[in-house]
């Protein structure tokens, strides 16, 4: 069974692609296209995908998408309806506690008969108003025309723009067939639409290494829901309790990174940088922006917001997502003035980035709580756009019950492609199961007599096919790395080589590594471009840049050279998975470098070029059954040095991480990288 999962018409469009549950292809588009965060259909991701799984569109069995424009229609449809009565009459504005919007959601069953919404092409008609991005992830932009008194652009014209959005939704199938050049009629996949946080449910889940576990997906916005909690066993989801519109932990951290002169999509991550410089004097303000309540949920004091009221202007497009002011000017009066994106930081800046992050762990720890007393569990699986808060993410274990944590790798939109592929394959999954009882059943009546056989459902050939399909159900699929992406050869790599007339070496695999380990001990920066590439924000060792944690002038040398990032923001260290416990206070593994946690104080000095001024740092442990070059590189440089430790940070400058081989030349010729390592060859700065 081949199943292909995409997330478009939104931030960060990707596709994924696995047969018979096993993943063979994930990707996100601007890997391709050079746009950083690109929305739009991911037309280049599905054709890797394609290509990677050796098949064609027309062999594709079923196709989905990471968007339900169906799921909650009557809430978006009254929410709509209130605001723009609203507005008529002049109103504009809700009540501060938001007291008219439900933040609960009563139980329900994510997988199962009837859930996934088939269409192809004939979705039920839908109106697609909710505010559809991600938490951490969520593109601030110069500000719109309206003030932030109510005089925004208006839910009319907000409502014309969702339902064109929705109506993309709707024509997956067309969009498909025109992006890949192929008659639409060729298309003989079933078509599911795949409400937004159940995909983030799935991709934590079915990919994980547990039978049974804690769910939790927490975003900015998706089919109208910003946080959604579960527990998963064996190939079931079922959903506990949501957080609706317009609350969300997203929207607030989103507001203030707005607030704070960081104008990027994906600029959240660098206020979680700048968090451990200052104190968190505004605490109990953060607390009144974001209140807890009973059964973890939580609710926003909408004063301070203008998503709800105003509405906020958004452009995804094929570009790289841009959103309009989302703090209020009651968020203004409350905080002073907005900074400025050149201006300098100040104190004001360090502590309410220091606030909002402590005011972040603590109600994401609330939503935590109460998931283990509902669950019992003490595995937890976690996705959406908050979960790249890794240094939340690196204090789960210290704050709640919870023992084991599997954050997706690609734990924001992109991911969800990942989570639309596994949400439709263990709906089948549930579906084999039930055919095996009936199969089962067909067995038993053949030792009963040709004239009962005669008298079954199933004949001796339909048996037989159930049994193989079952077969190929049973394995589950543990996705242990994140390394999904494109991978080049040898002999193109060379190629590329001598089109761009450079000078190269050759060696061996345990020279490559021996090699690039001394240019790292002797403070040269090192490109590793290896392997298939990272999904997700992180590079992990085989799109790196790699340097000596040691050496403390590396920061400025890497940001000075190559990344031309604030001083603030640190860089990460990579660490052999058996040393974790020596350098670092926990001892969880963290694969994918979305864990923050503390160093040992007598190590900190041994590595200052990877210790955050807090005593921090994101780790990524490596493991040789998961990447053994990557962990071969560490372990040499461990040999020469005695610190089983390498600086890893993306390979790229200001863009996309590289996926080419020609992406990786040019980023090394316009950058002043020292060498760059190649698959087996090696190219060395004149």
């Amino acid at each position: 069974m081949i199943i292909l999962g995409i997330n478009a018409y939104h931030g960060d469009a990707a596709a994924a692609i696995i047969e018979d549950g096993k993943l063979i292809a994930a990707v996100e588009e601007e890997r391709f296209n050079r746009v950083k965060h690109c929305a739009g259909f991911p037309t280049e991701s599905v054709r890797y995908c394609l290509e990677a799984a050796g098949v064609s569109i027309e062999e594709v069995e079923h196709v989905g998408i990471s968007r339900d424009p169906s799921a909650h229609l009557h809430k978006k449809v009254l929410f709509a309806a209130t605001r723009a009565a609203r507005q008529a009459i002049g109103g504009g504005r809700q009540e501060a506690d938001g007291r008219g919007q439900e933040a609960g959601g009563r139980r329900q069953t994510a997988v199962g008969r009837g859930q996934l919404a088939v269409g192809g092409g004939q979705n039920i008609e839908d109106a697609e108003l909710s505010t559809q991005y991600s938490a951490l992830s969520t593109p601030p932009a110069p500000p719109p025309s309206g003030d932030g008194n109510g005089r925004g652009p208006g839910i009319f014209g907000q409502i014309k723009d969702r339902l064109g959005n929705a109506a993309k939704v709707r024509d997956l199938k067309g969009d498909l067939a025109r992006a890949l050049g192929v008659p639409k009629s060729t298309l003989r996949a079933q078509f599911h639409n795949i409400e937004h946080h159940r995909a983030h449910l799935a991709s934590s889940f079915f990919v994980s290494p547990f039978e049974r576990a804690a769910l939790l997906s927490i975003d900015g916005f998706g089919d109208f829901i910003s946080t959604m909690w579960a527990i998963g066993e064996g190939n079931s989801i079922e959903v506990l309790g949501q957080v609706e519109y317009p609350h969300s932990t997203g929207i607030v951290y989103t507001a203030t990174t707005q607030f704070l002169g960081f104008p990027h999509y994906g600029d959240e991550g660098k206020v979680m940088g700048l968090a451990p410089y200052g104190r968190p004097r505004y605490l109990e303000e953060f607390r009144n922006i974001i209140r807890t309540e009973e059964g973890g949920q939580f609710r926003l004091n909408l004063d301070y917001f203008r998503h709800h009221a105003e509405g906020v202007d958004m452009t995804w497009d094929r570009g790289s997502p841009v959103i309009g002011r989302i703090f209020s000017d009651e968020y203004a009066h409350l905080f002073g003035p907005p900074r400025a994106p050149d201006a300098t930081l100040t104190d004001r800046e360090r502590d309410i980035a220091a606030s909002l992050q402590l005011r972040l762990e603590e109600v994401g720890f609330h939503v935590l709580q109460s998931l283990h007393e509902q669950t019992g569990q003490t595995d937890l699986g976690l996705s959406g756009g908050v979960a790249y808060n890794s240094v939340m993410n690196g204090k789960i274990l210290l704050n709640t019950p919870f023992r084991r944590v599997f954050v997706q790798p690609a734990a924001g939109d992109s991911g969800t492609a990942l989570g639309v592929c596994y949400q439709i394959y263990n709906q089948f999954r549930v579906s084999s199961s039930e055919s095996r009882v009936e199969a089962n059943s067909h067995r038993g009546t053949e030792t009963q007599g040709k004239s009962q056989h005669n008298e079954s459902e199933l004949t001796s050939a339909r048996f037989q096919e159930l049994e193989t399909r079952n077969s190929k159900l049973e394995t589950r699929y543990v996705m242990e790395g994140a390394y999904t992406g494109p991978e080049f050869s040898n002999e193109e790599i060379q190629s590329e080589l001598r089109t761009s007339d450079l000078r190269f070496g050759t060696y061996s695999d345990g020279e490559l590594t021996q090699r690039a380990a001394q240019d790292i001990a002797d403070g040269l920066v090192v490109g590793w471009f290896q392997g298939r590439m990272e999904f997700g924000p992180r590079a992990l060792g085989n799109r790196s840049i790699v340097v000596d944690p040691r050496r403390a002038e590396m920061k400025q040398i890497l940001n000075d050279r190559i990344k031309k990032r604030e001083p603030f923001r640190p860089f990460a260290p990579s660490i052999l998975e058996e040393h974790v416990g020596e350098y670092f206070e926990q001892t969880h593994p963290a694969p994918t470098m979305l864990m923050v946690y503390q160093i040992k104080p007598e190590r900190r000095r041994e590595i200052p070029a990877v210790t955050h001024v807090d005593g921090s740092g994101r780790l990524q442990t490596v493991s040789r059954d998961v990447n053994p070059r990557y962990y071969q590189l560490i372990e040499h440089f461990y040999k020469l040095t005695g610190v089983p430790v390498v600086l890893n940070t993306s390979f790229n400058e200001n863009e996309p991480i590289v996926c080419t081989p020609r992406h990786a030349i040019d980023c090394f010729l316009k950058t002043r990288m020292d060498v760059i390592y190649l698959g087996n060859q090696v190219v060395r700065r004149r």
